[in-house]
């Protein structure tokens, strides 16, 4: 433990990061932990296990978990067509008459593809949201939105190929708010965080006491109101802001608080799911005879929006402007936990790989 200690610190202070929070566990007790540098620099107050940080697309993870609990409350199927569900239509124009599952958005099969230059829309200076989920999803998949083109579909069958897909993730959260009359986010609190307490967990800066939450730092400079960006060579302040697509990456939480949930799916015992919705949520959805060519080329799968890096390394990550998180179990059924409060554009690529690389394979047991 020692060595891998002074291998972390060593990194940790080449790559300079504004802060970061790390947490080794089983499923059931804390194996190691390490705090750095500070959650405001101005202030001096340091980044710690109980920081609250938007995790970015780690928050998919919930959805999967969401879509199961769904399931097994009777409330809808993983299999059936999404437009059974939905208040408007989504048809892939290529494909009209092939019907696009839950599975489908799960896996990141559905063909529905992000074009970043619309997907930048959904970003918003906090509290100028200016359009529902719904209605954004509306205005990029329905032919008469504002968003609308073919290109926004993929040519391929759903189900054949794999491209990740904000957007897609996000129907998916909202194909459970308009199924089960609530919102998503009403939904996974009631359903996931106090069944877990995770009393540190939210989708609004509001829920929280404003001195706990970090500034994010980058040397992206985003303008949320026009929708443009630009790099700069130094880590800044970035402004607070927040997702209209908030499924695939708004949820907010602490380093302690998240282990809460990794540790119970590592149990895979009755919890927020039972144990046997656990297993579907994590179930890889390719084998041999359907896994899509990019999956085998790379060795990824993929479970219910749960992530499998080779056979045995499975999780999530996140990225947005000002954060970079991690939550993995590795191959020795170990689970690592990873906040920094600047994004990945802004660290040095290299000695960032090294870190990522250093974690996965962390030698504790």
């Amino acid at each position: 433990m020692q060595q891998f200690d002074k291998q972390l610190t060593s990194l940790l202070d080449s790559l300079k990061v504004p802060g970061i929070a790390v947490l080794v566990f089983t499923k059931d007790k804390v194996l190691y932990k390490k705090e750095i540098g500070y959650a405001n620099i101005e202030k001096k107050i340091p980044y710690t296990l109980d920081t609250v940080t938007n995790i970015a697309s780690i928050s998919k993870t919930f959805i999967g978990g969401s879509l199961a609990k769904a399931q097994e409350d009777g409330l809808l199927s993983l299999d059936e067509d999404i437009n059974g569900i939905l208040p408007f239509k989504v048809v892939n124009p290529y494909f009209p008459n092939e019907k696009i599952t839950l599975k489908n958005l799960a896996s990141h099969t559905s063909g529905i593809n992000d074009d970043d230059t619309k997907y930048i829309n959904s970003y918003s200076a906090y509290g100028a949201k200016n359009m529902t989920l719904k209605d954004f999803l509306y205005n990029y998949l329905n032919p008469e939105g504002k968003w609308y083109s073919k290109d926004n579909f993929s040519n391929n069958k759903p189900g054949t190929s794999f491209s990740y897909s904000n957007i897609g993730s996000a129907l998916a959260g909202y194909c459970i708010e308009a199924r089960c009359n609530m919102t998503y986010a009403n939904y996974v609190r009631k359903n996931i965080f106090e069944k877990l307490f995770m009393s540190s967990s939210g989708w609004d800066r509001s829920e929280f006491n404003p001195a706990n939450i970090a500034i994010d730092y980058s040397k992206l400079r985003v303008d949320f109101a026009n929708h443009t960006e630009s790099m700069g060579d130094t880590l800044e302040p970035m402004p607070a802001y927040e997702l209209i697509t908030y499924p695939d990456g708004g949820v907010m939480t602490t380093v302690n608080d998240l282990s809460k949930y990794l540790q119970a799916v590592m149990k895979r015992q009755d919890t927020f799911i039972t144990e046997k919705s656990i297993d579907l949520m994590l179930q890889k959805q390719f084998n041999h005879t359907n896994i899509p060519p990019e999956c085998k080329e790379t060795n990824e799968n993929i479970g219910l929006f749960w992530s499998y890096n080779g056979e045995r390394i499975w999780g999530h990550t996140g990225s947005d402007p000002g954060v970079d998180t991690s939550m993995y179990v590795n191959s020795n059924n170990i689970g690592i936990i990873t906040f920094i409060n600047t994004d990945d554009s802004s660290l040095d690529e290299e000695k960032y790989g090294e870190l990522i690389n250093l974690l996965i394979n962390c030698p504790i047991k």
